[in-house]
């Protein structure tokens, strides 16, 4: 039974490209690590099920040793047409100065979260029901993060 729940659990490493679109039975419930991106990438969500997750890690390394941050953005995007969107908030961590503070959805509209040049993010979604995410987490960077429709 281990080795079987093992392999459902492990870790899944998006490659870097500028469109991913996630499935459940790939990506739900599993660490997704993304990479230090070399462009704008827009990481499409499956349409929630309520209780099924999503956790992103990132970047996965920086593309320099002395680099603190990554130099492109990361969409997470919900859906299309404000039919799916989020709900919840992030702590962003400034890191070039001390400005932390605490971005949130507007609850009712906002589809996609921009990761903007980040140093680091985790940052959970789980479905609550068939049109809603919860999200949760922390971004650092030096520019913080955007709920959009």
């Amino acid at each position: 039974i281990g080795e079987y729940a093992n392999a459902l659990m492990a870790p899944v490493t998006l490659a870097d490209t500028a469109s991913i679109t996630l499935t459940e039975a790939t990506h739900a419930g599993r660490l997704i690590i993304v990479p230090d991106v070399a462009q704008t990438t827009t990481i499409t969500l499956p349409t929630p099920i309520a209780g099924m997750s999503m956790h992103f890690v990132g970047p996965l390394h920086a593309a320099d040793a002395d680099e603190t941050e990554d130099t492109n953005n990361v969409v997470i995007a919900a859906g299309t047409g404000n039919s799916i969107y989020f709900k919840g908030r992030l702590t962003f961590n400034d890191i070039d100065g001390d400005a932390n503070s605490i971005v949130g959805s507007d609850n009712n509209s906002n589809e996609n979260i921009t990761i903007i040049t980040a140093g680091h993010y985790d940052i959970t979604l789980v479905g609550i029901s068939a049109t809603i995410w919860m999200v949760s987490g922390y971004v650092s960077s030096d520019t913080v993060p955007t709920f959009t429709d």
